[in-house]
């Protein structure tokens, strides 16, 4: 049996189009291209903002908090008199400045510098800071502060006033309220509040 072979002409032959794309199919493309691009980049834009946000509000609550511990730690030991030798325990008591006294070292005075024991503590309102004194001069120990507040309050937990307190109010002084609001670098308000026992009432 005889095999016969058929022949394609030019005209049955699949054309193949090699145009590539069209203007109008790349111009859809670039734009879908660009969307994507632009969500992408919005989300991690706002996830870089997020993070940096929760890192500056944690950075200064831990600043906050160091600044307490400080504060909490000296002010509860003021009036502290080994010797009984009878020193005012606050020699100013107003609501933006304390200073305290105590005879840490039991030499019979408050002269001492190491642990420091006539200190000073003030809300610098110009500056917008907490400022420390430690008896060789002012420190700068928290920025920008928004306010700073202290309360003084007796054993029976009643406000003393009027500040600053006078010499006899201020031998009463059993708690000191104190109450900080700041804000982080972002912008963000934090406000923390704290009260302090005084140990040698």
């Amino acid at each position: 049996m005889r095999s016969t072979t058929i022949k394609k002409s030019p005209s049955t032959m699949r054309i193949i189009d090699r145009r590539g794309m069209s203007l109008v199919e790349l111009m859809i493309a670039l734009v879908l291209f660009s969307v994507i691009l632009s969500v992408l980049f919005s989300f991690m834009l706002n996830s870089r903002r997020s993070y940096t946000a929760t890192s500056n509000r944690v950075e200064y609550q831990q600043s906050i908090r160091a600044v307490f511990s400080l504060l909490t730690r000296e002010v509860r030991s003021a009036g502290c008199d080994p010797q009984q030798v009878g020193f005012e325990h606050f020699a100013i008591a107003d609501d933006i400045m304390l200073q305290y006294r105590a005879d840490l070292d039991g030499n019979g005075d408050t002269v001492g510098l190491d642990p420091p024991e006539d200190v000073i503590y003030q809300y610098v309102t110009g500056d917008d800071v907490l400022a420390r004194d430690p008896g060789t001069g002012s420190q700068t120990i928290l920025r920008n502060v928004s306010d700073l507040v202290f309360t003084y309050l007796d054993a029976d937990g009643i406000v003393l006033s009027p500040l600053p307190l006078s010499e006899d109010n201020r031998a009463r002084i059993r708690y000191v309220d104190v109450t900080i609001s700041g804000l982080a670098e972002n912008g963000e308000p934090i406000e923390y509040n704290t009260r302090i026992l005084i140990r040698n009432g």
